[in-house]
């Protein structure tokens, strides 16, 4: 997809905004429960306050066959037009890593804005959001790491990859796979382009002085929110401490690793909105989703762009 794509703008009223992740609709159906009333959120969000709603990936698996009923779903508590997605790895299970495009059409034909490797706009505000996948890192032996990941991660069962063909034939092509199952290098090669246009969108600087910069991702940017680390963590997280020391970043939201923690890196507070899996354990040292998911309210007036 054209990652050069203009920014969304969000309408304000009322300046609130909540980022929440891992919806896994789809498992929520099968088990005849839902994602927002399974937590309480369904009767504690402030739904109609809301000035946009953004879900940090893995809105469902299998996305051409159940992302339609999870943009219905998400009707009931919020218009498709302050709605807010992009994808998570379970978002392209049973699909192609370099589907966005494909996947972009399903959001717009729901009025859902897609939102990957986009700019939010909204008031003073900026948010950034992209998947960031892993840079396989964390521990310091990426390549051990990644084979952990391989050996037990379904990512590397259940998403392909198109392969490029070029200018052949039917008869060349006949025969020839046009998709396999992705690798961990593919993964760490995309982490490398996302976060290239990370780091790109925050060194533009903003167009207010006061201006808040807020950064949205689907895997988690440092381990002081990953909470206990194992072999598997790298998996999930990277270790972003020179991003974050080097940009004025106001929260940086996540998901992915299911654990609802919240820590401190240099000025920017690293915040896990994970809703997870039916019937999943939250250890008691994880924090209120329903407060870790709402984007602090703006000290100062919004000044106008135009």
């Amino acid at each position: 997809m054209d990652t050069f794509d203009s920014p969304i703008d969000i309408v304000w009223r009322t300046g609130k905004v909540a980022v929440l992740a891992d919806l896994h609709y789809d498992s929520y159906s099968i088990t005849g429960t839902e994602p927002f009333a399974s937590h309480g959120l369904d009767r504690c969000l402030p739904w109609s306050e809301l000035d946009a709603l953004i879900i940090a990936g893995d809105l469902a698996n299998a996305p051409f066959t159940n992302w339609s009923a999870a943009f219905a779903y998400l009707r009931r508590f919020m218009a498709p037009s302050r709605t807010i997605i992009f994808p998570g790895n379970h978002d392209y299970y049973a699909a192609c890593l370099n589907a966005d495009d494909e996947l972009e059409k399903l959001a717009d034909a729901a009025g859902v804005h897609f939102a990957q490797q986009r700019e939010l706009r909204h008031g003073n505000d900026r948010y950034f959001c992209t998947t960031l996948w892993t840079n396989f890192a964390l521990l310091g032996d990426a390549q051990a790491a990644m084979n952990m990941a391989l050996r037990h991660m379904n990512d590397y069962a259940q998403i392909s990859k198109r392969l490029e063909t070029g200018p052949l034939s039917p008869s060349e092509l006949l025969g020839r796979p046009l998709q396999v199952a992705i690798t961990p290098e593919d993964i760490q090669a995309l982490h490398k382009a996302q976060r290239r246009w990370l780091e790109d969108q925050l060194a533009e600087p903003h167009w207010v002085p006061n201006g808040r910069s807020f950064v949205v991702t689907h895997h988690g940017p440092h381990p002081d929110a990953a909470g206990q680390i194992d072999g598997l963590t790298p998996a999930f997280h990277s270790d972003l401490t020179p991003l974050l020391n080097r940009f004025k970043i106001d929260g940086w939201y996540f998901g992915h690793s299911h654990r609802r923690l919240a820590a401190h890196v240099g000025s920017t507070v690293v915040r896990n909105v994970s809703i997870g899996f039916p019937y999943e354990k939250h250890g008691s040292e994880e924090l209120p989703l329903e407060e870790l998911c709402l984007v602090p309210m703006p000290n100062a007036s919004v000044t106008s762009r135009r």
